[in-house]
């Protein structure tokens, strides 16, 4: 699954304090698409855009691209800490 810049330069402004705790680009875009594995989708669109939710963020996937990101602050879809760590364990990653 591929990232645009689009949505990392979205993700630095709409989750500073995330975005910040990421080392590198790469910590960010695993934090992006543990987000679209994880979340749950809400939409799917006849043109095949799809869009998932995770917590506050939206996040419109295309093609296998991820293409957009907003906040939905009206729709709050949690995901428990156990189920991000053993995602992160299945990927071999630790992030804070």
């Amino acid at each position: 699954m591929k990232v645009s810049n689009k949505v990392i330069d979205k993700y630095k402004e709409l989750c500073p304090h995330s975005y910040l705790k990421c080392d590198s680009i790469t910590d960010v875009e695993f934090k992006i698409k543990r987000a679209i594995v994880l979340g749950c989708q809400i939409k799917q669109d006849d043109n095949g855009e799809k869009l998932t939710q995770y917590y506050y963020n939206c996040f419109v996937v295309k093609d296998n691209n991820i293409i957009d990101m907003f906040k939905n602050m009206n729709e709050y879809i949690e995901v428990r800490e156990k189920v991000k760590n053993a995602y992160n364990k299945l990927e071999g990653k630790l992030l804070v």
